[in-house]
């Protein structure tokens, strides 16, 4: 039986909080299914190696390696180095999104002003119009 100690519990409960963190994100629609599937694997993991402690000798002999600790490093540098890649890829995009939404904001900006001066115009027109049309009913007026 393998030795369990308190890095396989946190191991076990950080794994499970990235399950679930990537369900409730997913449900309330703030996440897609890309990033669910990445923090569903990374959780899945730190469950795995929580609940088998013994598998990273495995690996260890797989990779060459002499000990655990050192399988271990290297599956986890992996891991971080997949996921700031895709961090990354992400941040790119959405700084393409969010400069073309500011673009977009700042023509609809641009056509609003556009429309509120050519409204307030007309206005202006109308009330010259008006005032004129006034003077005039009361020159007839008057006479």
């Amino acid at each position: 039986m393998a030795d369990y100690t308190i890095v396989n519990v946190v191991a076990l409960l950080v794994g499970l909080l990235f399950v679930g963190t990537g369900v409730h994100l997913v449900r309330t629609g703030r996440e897609s299914v890309a990033a669910f599937l990445l923090t569903t694997a990374v959780g899945f993991g730190l469950v795995f190696v929580a609940l088998f402690p013994g598998a990273f000798d495995l690996v260890a002999r797989v990779l060459g390696l002499e000990l655990r600790a050192r399988a271990i490093l290297v599956i986890s540098n992996l891991t971080l180095f997949v996921l700031v890649t895709y961090l990354l890829n992400r941040i790119g995009r959405l700084s393409d999104r969010v400069s073309r939404l500011n673009e977009r904001l700042s023509l609809l900006d641009r056509e609003l002003e556009d429309r509120t001066f050519e409204d307030r115009e007309l206005a202006e027109r109308r009330s010259e119009t008006h005032e004129s049309g006034d003077r005039e009913f009361e020159d007839r007026t008057d006479e």
